[in-house]
């Protein structure tokens, strides 16, 4: 899966530091920029920003850079030219040397990873040129020990010298090779490190980053600062704003050319804040649509001074106090649970549907239960937490049954309850009860910036629903963490969030209009859109669309040979990003064949009574295989099957060819055989 164009984008980063750091008094007109056809755009440039904007713009233009021979021989390939000192600096940036040669020789460890020697292994133990996903396996308690000892074995006058080798904090690095000790620690973090962009790395929904998502990243970090206001952020907030914008288009069909705007919107820390900003929201949005005073801002409005409690006074008169309650399935994120309970909701008004065989929300139950809660009418359904793509199955949720279900009962409510008491609220087009509708495509969101007809499939209705968020920092590769969420509402976002801190969001500052950090309900932002914008503009549409494709199909093929295979068994059907299967060593494959069981079927169950020995299966061979560092993959619990299973999914930019997917199972037939 891994092409010559991926391999050549990946060899940039480290051709170009390696390229910086080797030369005398750089600076922006003497770097040289020629790269590779394929990489002769403006990314390649821009990395080359990010080492003069860490070395150089930072810290004002140095003299002539210390040059000296590595005393490490494994940079040696890296960092080959002999060098000299410099003169010493002076005036504010005086005594900076030493640790900007840390910096310096920090960054050959980043690029290594990308570099075609440390790509180019195989993963057969005889060639003597594998490489494992665990390359140093040690225990919690041999991790502690080599790691962060805290004395030494050894003489008391060496104590010091050891010291200066722990990562504990007790002590600081001593003065002498402060530098070279200070290198030999970050080194220490890598060697036992996870190996993450390792092609057998299936543990979890991130792995090998995106070069070009890399770039930018090393851009933003370079610049380092807080994408929250204009002022601050010039760049990042307008290409917030227009990432979000063409996501939007994406998601609801949005007109590109309208002259107002239509959606809302904001890159957040991670998908499980953006399912605590769709509660929130939703909040805000049931009582902003109650009669209470209040302060106009956009399209929806913004409450002054009650608190959220008050909110069941505002729904129904005579403060009968009706409950919110919230919906999700059984096979939604654990984050729903806890974002409910952080916006004050109980345990129990935080309803769990049931599924369908397939993994999706049953709408007939999610129907049922809004009836059943509206009858008893102290309580009121406000959120349905929906999925596309769950972490274990990867199913997807029903998006358009669900908001037919939603808008049902929200025209019941709205004809026999008066939820909106003021006349002008009454004439409003957004007054009602509102049941909001959130679509958590963290794991299979990506699907969005496909065309073709199962992709498209398995988000139908996505354009009702009220927002969507997705990570590219999963399925696409993008660097951690790279999460997008819009919403349909204008001006819903700091509606629900703004407080209005004059010292940092003031209408008076240049370009305040701009700002977006008053939309959430954080301070400090890291400048992610830069990285969703560079896979954008570098791929384009169709190209994300066919990295999201291959893996589907790839996928697809490795689901036949599971199939197809007398020692393995499908857990469930497959869904378009997610594979659980059975390993199943002779003994089981004995049992059964006796009854009868169809182990090539797509939903067979394992019956009960071998479940709890078949499940210790797969956690001992996940184990086995784990501290052998052959492969990391996790065991996992489906509803449909009382015994755990594997499952691979594609995460980040992986390969994945039939070689791997023999490799796969000859791996768990070797290790798993005397299970």
């Amino acid at each position: 899966m891994t092409t010559n164009d991926e391999m050549l984008s990946s060899n940039v980063l480290a051709q170009i530091t390696n390229r910086v750091f080797r030369q005398n008094q750089t600076s922006l007109d003497s770097v040289d920029c020629s790269c590779p056809a394929l990489t002769d755009t403006s990314i390649p440039c821009l990395l080359i920003g990010v080492v003069i904007g860490i070395v150089v713009a930072k810290y004002v233009p140095l003299p002539s850079r210390i040059k000296r021979q590595s005393d490490d021989k494994e940079d040696s390939s890296t960092r080959t030219q002999n060098v000299t000192k410099s003169v010493p600096r002076t005036g504010d940036v005086a005594g900076l040397d030493a640790e900007l040669e840390v910096l310096e020789d920090s960054i050959p460890l980043f690029a290594k990873r990308f570099s075609p020697e440390e790509r180019a292994f195989t993963l057969n133990d005889n060639d003597g040129r594998t490489k494992k996903v665990v390359d140093h396996y040690l225990s919690p308690d041999e991790m502690i020990n080599t790691l962060f000892f805290e004395e030494s074995n050894v003489d008391a006058k060496d104590s010091a010298k050891c010291s200066d080798q722990s990562m504990s904090l007790t002590h600081p690095l001593g003065s002498s090779n402060k530098k070279e000790n200070m290198i030999h620690l970050l080194k220490q973090i890598q060697k036992y490190s996870v190996t993450t962009d390792h092609p057998y790395f299936y543990n979890q929904l991130f792995g090998a980053l995106d070069p070009i998502a890399t770039a930018a990243e090393l851009v933003a970090l370079s610049i380092n600062t807080s994408a929250y206001t204009y002022e601050t952020a010039p760049v990042f907030t307008l290409m917030e704003r227009h990432v979000l914008e063409k996501l939007a288009n994406l998601v609801y069909s949005t007109p590109e050319t309208s002259g107002s705007i239509t959606h809302d919107g904001l890159m957040l820390p991670g998908g499980s804040l953006s399912n605590l900003t769709a509660i929130h929201v939703a909040r805000h949005v049931c009582k902003a649509r109650g009669s209470y005073e209040k302060q106009q801002y956009g399209g929806y409005e913004e409450e002054k001074k009650e608190s959220m409690s008050d909110l069941s006074a505002a729904l129904v008169p005579g403060n009968t106090r009706p409950t919110q309650v919230a919906f999700v399935s059984s096979e939604a994120h654990y984050s729903f649970i806890k974002a409910a309970a952080v916006v004050g909701l109980s345990a129990k008004d935080i309803v769990t549907v049931g599924t369908l065989p397939n993994g999706q929300m049953d709408t007939e139950e999610l129907d049922m239960l809004m009836t059943e809660i509206i009858d008893r009418g102290d309580k009121v359904p406000f959120f349905v937490g929906l999925t596309a793509g769950s972490t274990v199955r990867g199913s997807y949720d029903d998006i358009e049954a669900v908001v037919n279900v939603c808008r049902k009962h929200e025209k019941y409510l709205n004809n026999n309850m008066p939820f909106s008491t003021r006349t002008e609220q009454q004439k409003n087009t957004e007054s009602g009860h509102k049941i909001w509708v959130h679509v958590d495509g963290a794991w299979g969101g990506s699907a969005i910036f496909s065309q073709r007809k199962d992709l498209c499939d398995a988000l139908k209705g996505v354009k009702q629903a009220d927002s969507f968020t997705f990570n590219p920092h999963k399925l696409l590769g993008a660097p951690q963490q790279t999460t997008a969420f819009v919403t349909r509402h204008a001006g819903v976002l700091k509606a629900s969030n703004s407080t209005k801190a004059k010292y940092l969001f003031d209408d008076r500052k240049n370009g305040a209009e701009y700002d977006l950090g008053d939309g959430t309900y954080t301070c400090g932002r890291k400048p992610d859109a830069v990285k969703l914008w560079a896979m954008w503009k570098y791929y384009g549409q169709e190209g994300l669309a066919k990295i999201v494709e291959t893996k589907v199909d790839s996928l697809s093929l490795f689901s036949k040979k599971v199939r197809g295979h007398d020692n393995f068994m499908l857990a469930c059907e497959p869904w378009l990003f997610n594979v659980n299967f059975f390993y199943l060593p002779k003994r089981f494959r004995q049992i059964l064949k006796e009854r009868n069981i169809d182990i090539s079927a797509d939903n067979c169950v394992v019956p009960d009574d071998l479940a709890s020995d078949l499940g210790n299966v797969h956690v001992q061979l996940k184990k086995i295989l784990h501290k052998n560092g052959k492969m990391l993959i996790p065991f996992q619990p489906l509803s449909n099957q009382t015994a755990d299973c594997f499952r691979v999914v594609l995460a980040g930019n992986k390969r994945f060819n039939e070689i791997d997917m023999n490799n796969i199972m000859e791996l768990m037939e070797t290790y798993g055989a005397d299970l």
